[in-house]
């Protein structure tokens, strides 16, 4: 399904804009109407121009198969943003890397409205249609992102109400090794952070062969913020990391940001083993 967005018209929002995404996606900006919606997360602009919406993850875009890109979340995601774009020119920030592998356009993407100023992906996130996540190089608004979700989450918004969608727990070595190239959030207790000469490994068992365990290049620990001695405090803490589900012989997510580590207080929301 495709949405026409027909009539578009060029709303002199872009300094608004520019102010709402000066603290994550500083850069050029440009401005263009939109020619169709091709999913919850791809525009076609009116320059003919692919964009995907960096950072929100429409239901179904995580899986390579296209089963589920008919179900109902991926229409609600769909919908909501022909709504938002509906006759309205849209300003894009650029942040980080410029392309993906099928050459659509990386863009934060804002429109402008009487109240000034709307973040696309943050509002989706925030509706509950789509997950916050990060690719290697443009990792400046996920954590603005994940706020947005966290809040998503607790209200149950959108996909939130479904368990396929769910936090995934650590524990759970079965079901996360079937959910392998898909998308996930899993949460769980530290074992042991342990670090080779290339790759550190958060460890959520003592078994590195079975358990789970997520992964970092040092080289992004050594770029980032105190990021070995940050890494090194997480054993024992009950952290949630997103990404991708690979099979290394056990379940593991590689993490291409620090970012992506959420820690959580005693009370947050561990899932049962």
């Amino acid at each position: 399904m495709r949405w026409l967005v027909a009539g578009v018209a060029v709303l002199p929002f872009l300094a608004t804009a520019a102010t709402a995404s000066e603290a994550c996606a500083p850069g050029p900006r440009s401005t263009h109407g939109v020619a169709h919606v091709i999913d919850g997360e791809t525009l076609l602009l009116d320059n003919g121009q692919e964009v995907r919406l960096i950072g929100a993850l429409a239901p179904g875009a995580d899986s390579p198969s296209s089963d589920t890109n008919d179900g109902p979340p991926a229409r609600d995601a769909l919908e909501a943003l022909g709504a938002l774009v509906a006759g309205r020119a849209v300003a894009l920030p650029n942040e980080g890397r410029r392309y993906d592998r099928y050459g659509r356009l990386l863009v934060q993407a804002y429109i402008g409205t009487d109240a000034g100023a709307v973040w696309i992906q943050e509002r989706l996130i925030r509706d509950g249609h789509a997950r916050a996540y990060a690719l290697p190089g443009n990792a400046a608004c996920l954590a603005a992102l994940i706020n947005a979700e966290s809040e998503a989450r607790i209200a149950r918004r959108g996909l939130w109400r479904r368990e396929d969608y769910g936090v995934r727990s650590a524990n759970d070595i079965g079901g996360l090794l079937g959910l392998t190239g898909r998308f996930a959030l899993v949460e769980g207790r530290v074992a042991q952070v342990s670090q080779a000469q290339r790759t550190t490994y958060i460890n959520f068992g003592i078994d590195w062969r079975r358990d789970f365990t997520a992964s970092i290049a040092s080289a992004i620990v050594v770029r980032s913020d105190d990021g070995a001695r940050r890494l090194q405090a997480l054993a024992g803490k009950a952290i949630r990391v997103r990404g991708w589900i690979e099979r290394r012989n056990g379940p593991m997510i590689v993490l291409g940001s620090l970012d992506e580590i959420e820690v959580l207080g005693e009370a947050g929301e561990m899932p049962p083993k």
